[in-house]
């Protein structure tokens, strides 16, 4: 499939879109010194804006949604490539890359067993579901022209970038190696997205590996 540009949003609900992605670094600023945990806060502050953007964007996630159902086979089968590609890819940053990643600290969920549900549904769905949003809202207007390759990358490196410094700020050297991450990470959503006309199957794909991911390796 071609990565055809087959709607435009309007300016303003980029921006709007915008504005609720940057929700989350800055209740997770302002609820950390009430709640004394930096896991509580962005779980609070992931789920909160998750259902804002969906709330806000509801006709962009059912024109979506109803992409991936009308292609059912070709969504089913992105998702599972793009599940094993984030598994794996996930994987290599842990082991060799040390890019930083946003997940639960152990310990709190451990100390707090009844909020297990809301941190692992926030750490998972609720932050790949801004992702992907964010993501084709600041991809929205960039000029396609047959270039699907220079689209997939661009998004990557732009998207990678801003959500680097807005969700995980660290310092050098880890910097690069989490731009790299996230770079190579939104990269692969953005051909997930490309080979599907929706973003649906790389949002479950992701969701599902960083859901897998905290129940294995975090619990």
């Amino acid at each position: 499939m071609k990565f055809v540009k087959t709607t435009t949003m309007s300016a303003k609900r980029i921006v709007i879109s915008l504005a609720i992605y940057l929700l989350v670094p800055v209740l997770r600023l302002v609820l950390t010194p009430i709640t004394h945990s930096e896991t509580l806060s962005l779980m609070l502050a992931l789920n909160l804006s998750a259902w804002i953007l969906l709330i806000y964007d509801w006709e962009l996630f059912g024109l979506h949604w109803n992409r991936a159902k009308s292609a059912l086979a070709d969504s089913i089968l992105y998702a599972v490539i793009g599940f094993i590609f984030f598994f794996f890819w996930t994987l290599f940053n842990a082991a060799y890359l040390n890019g930083k990643m946003l997940l639960p600290d152990a310990t709190i969920l451990h100390n707090f067993p009844f909020a297990i549900p809301p941190v692992l549904f926030a750490y998972s769905i609720s932050l790949s579901v801004i992702i992907n949003i964010s993501f084709k809202c600041i991809t929205d207007r960039f000029k396609v022209h047959a270039r699907e390759a220079a689209m997939i990358l661009m998004s990557g490196f732009v998207f990678g970038l801003i959500y680097t410094i807005t969700m995980t700020p660290v310092r050098l050297p880890f910097l690069l190696q989490t731009y790299l991450y996230n770079m190579i990470t939104i990269t692969a959503l953005s051909y997930l997205y490309n080979q599907t006309h929706s973003f649906v199957p790389g949002m479950a794909a992701l969701a599902a590996v960083l859901l897998i991911w905290q129940m294995v390796f975090v619990l």
